[in-house]
């Protein structure tokens, strides 16, 4: 009995004296003796710091228990205040990158009306991915009203002509392409040339003779014959022009393009010449 007393008496404690000071409490109320109230004195002095061991935990107890919550509702709102701006940013990259094409559909659209044609705005969709054939592919088609022959521009500039068409897509020359050909003349001294692709990536200007008019720097522009090309597209700027040492009959003149081909998200296909029957423009225009 004594070792269960031992063993439990700090739980024992506090009912104890709890219950003495009922009990004299009463006694108090009843006789208001001075016995009483020794005894309460030192009952409650004992029991003073039971009492304020309790107060204290309970005090400690919620205030964890309120940071607690305030830390799970802090957490909360941290994680939707996360995933909102995610969605902001979401949004904010979806109607930068909306400008930027409206951006460059307008060009598109001022460059249709500068030629004068009627024309359709495609999309490119593929880019050959090798060197020897510089094509790009349109989600545009014949369903769309594409023919062969077809010249293809951007905003820059002249990017080639239609070679292939299916129903729903199209394969576009590079001026780049070494197989392309383009009647053209320089725009300040109007000597005629034809401008032909390079593996190098820039255009090669033929057939300019030896005496022309021709500086670095000078605007390229295409001729209009041949019956591919509309007159006055731009096309480069020379790059490099000299007169071999040789007995060579015609200048040596590069042309940087204006058309940035690396970059190329949406062309312009105009529908011009207005005849189909150019089985004869696959070879190369003379100027």
């Amino acid at each position: 009995m004594t070792r269960l007393l031992l063993r439990y008496r700090r739980m024992l404690v506090l009912p104890t004296a709890l219950l003495l000071a009922f009990v004299l409490m009463t006694l108090q109320a009843r006789s208001g003796s001075a016995i009483a109230d020794f005894a309460k004195l030192i009952l409650l002095t004992s029991i003073s710091p039971f009492l304020r061991l309790t107060t204290k935990s309970f005090d400690i107890t919620a205030t964890l228990w309120n940071e607690y919550v305030d830390l799970r509702r802090v957490s909360r709102d941290n994680q939707l205040l996360k995933e909102e701006v995610r969605q902001l940013r979401t949004e904010v990259g979806e109607l930068h990158e909306t400008a930027l094409e409206h951006s460059r559909l307008s060009q598109l659209f001022q460059m249709s009306s500068r030629v004068g044609t009627e024309a359709i705005v495609a999309k490119v969709i593929g880019k050959d991915a090798t060197n020897w054939f510089r094509t790009i592919l349109i989600d545009r088609g014949a369903d769309q009203g594409i023919a062969r022959h077809m010249a293809v521009v951007t905003a820059e500039g002249l990017v080639g002509r239609v070679v292939d068409v299916m129903a729903r897509t199209a394969r576009v020359q590079l001026i780049t392409d070494p197989e392309s050909a383009v009647g053209v003349l320089i725009q300040r001294s109007r000597v005629v040339g034809v401008a032909a692709g390079s593996l190098g990536g820039t255009t090669q200007i033929k057939y300019l003779p030896l005496m022309a008019d021709v500086a670095v720097g000078d605007r390229v522009i295409t001729s209009g014959m041949g019956g591919i090309f509309p007159k006055g597209i731009p096309v480069g700027r020379v790059v490099r022009s000299g007169r071999p040492t040789s007995g060579a009959l015609f200048q040596s003149t590069e042309a940087q393009p204006h058309a940035n081909f690396s970059r190329l998200e949406e062309v312009l296909v105009l529908k011009w010449p207005p005849s189909r029957d150019l089985s004869w423009a696959d070879r190369e225009p003379l100027p």
